[in-house]
């Protein structure tokens, strides 16, 4: 009994898994594209042609980075204070932590979202990405100066990864 109680255990191990950056360059707008996750962490592109994420809000339920692939972003916080980042570097945003970001470079902005869950728990959605006012903020949403996706045809990043 013991050998199959160990090989049911073996089967439902988590197996490593191989994921592509390939994203569609936008005309305007942006897109946020899921690449990979599992219950704690999820991995996300996210192009936009122009803007960004216009409207101060944090996450409650989540700390993420973001990771500047191609372009430059301005991220800023409830204050209007600015940090400025280039190719191939990255910000960090705690839960809880206000902020608003732009696309500052030439071209589009193109990014890797990393956010991991707090305290195990999955993520609760849109009613905990609020404004300062402690509204739910929409990440789709006219507040959020969000434009119609239009993708370029045929240009991606990343092309080549599949």
């Amino acid at each position: 009994m013991e050998a199959v109680a160990e090989k049911e255990q073996v089967q439902e191990r988590p197996r490593s898994y191989k994921y592509s950056l390939k994203t569609p360059y936008m005309q305007q707008g942006r897109v946020t594209q899921l690449v990979a996750q599992t219950d704690n962490m999820w991995i996300h592109t996210k192009i936009n042609s122009e803007g960004g994420e216009n409207a101060v809000h944090c996450h409650l339920d989540e700390d993420h980075s973001f990771v500047v692939l191609e372009g430059r972003m301005s991220v800023f916080d409830e204050n209007g204070d600015e940090l400025t980042i280039e190719q191939y570097q990255g910000v960090m945003i705690p839960k809880g932590a206000y902020y608003r970001y732009l696309n500052t470079g030439d071209g589009n902005l193109v990014v890797l979202r990393i956010g991991c869950g707090i305290d195990a728990k999955p993520q609760r959605g849109e009613d905990a990405r609020l404004r300062p006012d402690g509204k739910p903020l929409p990440s789709d949403s006219a507040e959020n100066k969000t434009l119609p996706p239009i993708e370029m045809p045929g240009k991606f990043f990343a092309e080549s990864a599949g």
